[in-house]
C-alpha cells in the first residue's frame, strides 16, 4: 500500500494526463458529428483557420461561419484521431482523419488548456 501522499500524487498526475485524451475524444467527436457551433465555443477570439478555399487569421464568429459552411458542403461521416501532442511552446496539438461524403480530410487542432479552458487557436482542415 502506498503512503497518503505517494497516492495523492499518483492520482494528481493520472487526472492531469487524462485530461487532454479527453479533450482530443471530445474534439474528435465534434469533428465526427459536424458540431460547428459547439467547436466554436472553443476558438479563442481570433483563430487561424485554414479550409479548402480560405486561409486566414478570422474573428471567432467569422471562424464559426466558415466551419459551419465547411460542414455544410462536406457532411461529415465519422472522424478519428491520429495524432496528439504537446508542442515545444505549451500548445497541444490533434490530428484527425475526417471522413466526409465528398471525401478525406485532414484536420489539425492547435489549442491551449483544457476541459471548460480549451481555447483553439489554430485549425486546418486540408485535402
Amino acid at each position: 500500500m502506498l503512503p497518503p501522499i505517494f497516492a495523492a500524487v499518483a492520482a494528481l498526475f493520472a487526472s492531469i494526463t487524462a485530461r487532454p485524451a479527453e479533450d482530443a475524444n471530445r474534439l474528435t467527436q465534434l469533428f465526427a458529428e459536424g458540431k460547428s457551433e459547439e467547436i466554436a465555443s472553443y476558438f479563442s477570439a481570433s483563430v487561424q483557420l485554414t479550409t479548402p478555399g480560405k486561409q486566414g487569421v478570422y474573428s471567432k464568429s467569422q471562424a464559426k461561419m466558415i466551419l459551419s459552411g465547411f460542414f455544410e458542403q462536406h457532411k461529415p461521416k465519422n472522424a478519428k484521431s491520429i495524432q496528439q501532442g504537446k508542442s515545444e511552446n505549451g500548445a497541444h496539438f490533434l490530428v484527425i482523419s475526417l471522413s466526409t461524403e465528398t471525401g478525406e480530410y485532414k484536420t489539425t487542432v492547435f489549442y491551449r488548456g483544457s476541459g471548460k479552458a480549451m481555447s483553439i487557436h489554430e485549425l486546418k482542415i486540408e485535402k
